[in-house]
């Protein structure tokens, strides 16, 4: 019980400095406001009002489980953008963020409900039975590839419409 205990506690710090740390340097370069602007208090007012939120999630009882795999899959959806960056610099900062959000949104859709018997696209907005038992018994894996890999199709169209 410590020791995970102490392991929770080590993430929700590193967490804690690397967001204030993002915000405090790059928060002139990212978000354009006025000079005067304290990053350092936006950076605490961001945290606390994250807090608030981690603890209405906290409080509706989620799974361990599953709150860990949804953490997975925004890093399935940020892995090929953030790398890729790495080795090429034309991807520009609107053309990236915009394909994470398509992976998130493509993971979202195939993500299973808590149960894992039906997701947002397959089960509650479209019925079960128009796909295959596959799909309806990998939801989670479907919706690992897809929020890892449909960035790299938007990047594919940017590339060809030059956004």
């Amino acid at each position: 019980m410590i020791l995970g205990l102490s392991l929770t506690i080590s993430t929700v710090d590193t967490l804690v400095n690397a967001i204030s740390s993002l915000i405090v340097v790059d928060g002139k370069a990212t978000f354009n406001f006025n000079k005067k602007t304290n990053y350092l208090k936006l950076s605490k007012y961001f945290i606390v009002i994250l807090a608030i939120f981690a603890f209405v999630i906290a409080s509706k009882g989620f799974s361990v489980l599953y709150l860990f795999l949804l953490a997975d899959l925004f890093c399935c959806a940020f892995v090929m953008t953030v790398f890729y960056s790495f080795y090429n610099k034309k991807l520009n900062a609107k053309t990236a963020y915009i394909s994470i959000i398509v992976g998130l949104i493509g993971g979202f859709l195939l993500f299973p409900v808590p149960d894992f018997s039906k997701s947002l696209l397959v089960g509650i907005m479209l019925p079960s039975e128009l796909f295959p038992a596959f799909v309806s018994q990998s939801l989670l894996f479907l919706s690992f590839i897809i929020a890892t890999f449909l960035p790299l199709v938007f990047w594919g169209i940017s590339k060809r419409k030059k956004l």
